[in-house]
């Protein structure tokens, strides 16, 4: 039978041994997993055990894609990164758009997984099927000039995934690369790659992604663009128009973003928040710029020309929203070409900004209190709004010189070298610095925060990014799962059924904002075209869970329980103390939201085990002797 919407082929590489191998999966694995980090987890439960140190050589890091992944599906461009997070030592995935996932089929291949380490800095060469490893030695210590550098070397249609200093530091903040400065950010991935000497893949080809309706693909697509320009979709017109950024100033003001290091109101401690946002960022802008074939096109390149502040390169990618309020609303810096340029730094060192900005806020409020002085950062005044020392001790971050060495694997771990208390300005669950989504505003992002296998997560689906987005106090679900944002007790069905479509959004290779500018019934439908088979919510919901518990039994066979491990900061809780914002006054009940999720999916409320029936609904049976050895042995 011939699988659509997939090439059908792996490739691994032993970077210890050199030895490239190409695996063709069963059939099944496509329709149980879909691809990218469906089939990624499932992969890497399988070949790499618990207790594997991350950074070692028995770690596997692997490059993924999904079935509509270099499609005419709206959005289809994402790639997912995908191993075991060196900061949080849970399973790790980073997702990320630009033109690398479809160049990686191109190439003809759906992933690519990494397994030991290599002797020397080399990089993966991919043309057409073909591929081999090469020195990289030449690149090493460079950032964003490798991109450019390979494209030369190996031609224009070259699509290249790189690390930067942060990565070859093995900074616990670091990237993984694209598109000269889009990022998969998350769970420090770039460390595993710098682990292993790997500094990049670069992948071309001509080969085609076989869709099997692509008329009606390509039909259903253009009424879905045309129906969002001529209808005046709002989430079309903003992302469309200034990206991400246009949600920045509202979303500082309303209470969405964090402010001060989470103790603070926009309305009365960040008045500055307008020049770091939409308009004022507008000015310098150069061109807009999409992802593969993006009809949304939220990307864009900026430009200081001159000035302390001035761009190192011709243009940089134009910051995103959670880049903004982390170095913004976090930071109380107002400064636009300081913005501009501490966006720069991360983007050519290949550094998470979330992470980053949230970092230097724990460092600025320890110096606010006394615990560290300038005799502690090399004479940098660590004070809010203080962009000079901002754009300093980011570059020192980036680089793990002076200061920034305290700081390069973010706040938990500088907590644990500055001592004296610290840690409870440290604001991150499990070692990860959350998301610039405040759960004051929407209380669904603390469950995000707390039971997603990736600690932090704000992109992981559930109620809470549906009510920071819509602003809605009742989310606009089907019966019967419409809930009020602040019941509690009840989230659980509609936090369930938000999860396990992300799952498969995700697995699938579509960027989130399709869920907010297609139709509802855009997933299924693609997926349909592409692969031929018959998609219904009913197969969203069951595939989406399969891959949500193998994600989160990844955690449990290496000990982890969120309960225990994965706290939330009670700062990020309670909106007690605020002076301003839609949150003011609120003190979130994460308890009950967990408790009514837990019962929804059927996990233990104190373990949060799925159970052995559960599993076995799933087709996840072969989990029961990691989970329940004694069942597995009766």
């Amino acid at each position: 039978m011939t699988m659509y919407g997939v090439m059908g082929k792996i490739l691994w590489v032993d970077l210890g041994t050199g030895t490239i191998t190409v695996e063709t999966p069963e059939e099944q694995l496509y329709r149980d997993y879909v691809g990218g980090y469906g089939i990624g987890v499932r992969l890497l439960y399988d070949r790499m055990p618990a207790g594997v140190d991350p950074l070692g050589p028995d770690a596997i890091l692997g490059l993924t894609t999904g079935p509509l992944t270099g499609t005419q599906s709206i959005t289809g461009n994402r790639f997912t990164v995908v191993g075991k997070s060196p900061k949080t030592g849970t399973w790790g995935d980073a997702n990320c758009g630009g033109d690398f996932g479809p160049g990686l089929k191109f190439s003809g291949y759906d992933a690519v997984y990494f397994t030991g380490i290599s002797p020397r800095p080399v990089y993966l060469y991919i043309r057409d099927g073909k591929a081999e490893l090469r020195d990289a030695t030449p690149y090493w210590g460079n950032g964003v000039d490798v991109e450019v550098a390979l494209q030369e070397e190996l031609g224009k249609d070259v699509k290249v995934a790189w690390i930067g200093r942060a990565g070859e530091n093995m900074n616990l903040m670091a990237s993984v690369m694209n598109d000269l400065g889009r990022a998969a950010a998350r769970s420090g991935l770039g460390a595993v790659m710098g682990s292993k000497k790997l500094k990049a893949v670069a992948v071309a080809g001509n080969q085609k992604v076989p869709v099997a309706d692509e008329e009606g693909l390509n039909a259903y697509v253009t009424e879905a663009m045309r129906a969002a320009r001529e209808e005046n979709s709002p989430a079309y017109q903003l992302f469309t128009t200034f990206g991400t950024s246009g949600l920045a100033s509202a979303s500082a003001m309303n209470g969405d973003s964090p402010v001060k290091n989470w103790a603070g109101s926009g309305q009365v401690d960040f008045p500055g928040a307008s020049n770091v946002s939409d308009v004022a960022l507008d000015k310098y802008k150069v061109r807009r710029k999409g992802c593969w074939h993006c009809a949304i096109s939220c990307g864009a390149y900026l430009s200081v020309p001159d000035g302390p502040y001035a761009t190192e390169g011709e243009y940089e990618h134009r910051p995103e929203y959670e880049t903004l309020a982390a170095f913004g609303s976090m930071l109380l810096m107002d400064d636009t070409e300081a913005m501009l340029k501490v966006n720069e730094i991360c983007n050519r060192a290949g550094m998470d900004t979330i992470a980053a900005g949230t970092t230097v806020a724990f460092a600025i409020e320890c110096f606010e209190r006394g615990l560290i002085t300038t005799q502690d950062t090399g004479g940098l005044e660590l004070t809010w709004g203080n962009a000079p020392a901002i754009v300093e001790v980011t570059r020192q971050m980036a680089e793990r010189t002076g200061f920034g060495a305290v700081l390069a694997d973010g706040s938990a771990k500088a907590a644990e070298k500055i001592g004296k208390g610290s840690e409870q300005f440290a604001i991150n669950v499990h070692g990860e610095e959350p998301g610039m989504h405040d759960p004051r505003y929407s209380p669904g992002m603390a469950l995000s925060f707390h039971l997603d296998p990736t600690p932090g997560r704000h992109t992981a689906g559930g109620t809470g990014e549906m009510e920071f987005f819509t602003g809605a106090d009742i989310l606009p679900l089907p019966e019967p799962l419409n809930v009020h944002k602040r019941d509690y007790a009840h989230k659980g069905p509609a936090h369930r059924f938000l999860v396990n479509d992300r799952q498969v959004m995700n697995a699938a290779g579509l960027c989130i904002f399709s869920a907010f500018i297609a139709p509802p019934d855009a997933l299924v439908r693609e997926l349909t075209f592409v692969t031929g088979e018959p998609w219904d919510i009913g197969r969203v919901q069951l595939t989406g869970e399969r891959i949500q518990t193998l994600r989160h039994a990844f955690n449990l066979r290496e000990g982890l329980n969120p309960i225990k491990d994965f706290r939330v900061p009670q700062r990020c809780l309670d909106g007690t103390e605020l002076k301003s914002g839609m949150g003011k006054g609120y003190v979130v009940d994460l308890d009950a939201m967990r408790d009514s999720y837990l019962e929804t999916v059927g996990w233990d409320k104190e373990t949060t085990f799925p159970s052995a029936e559960g599993l076995r609904a799933l087709g996840l049976e072969d989990l029961i002797p990691d989970l329940y050895p004694q069942e597995a042995a009766s």
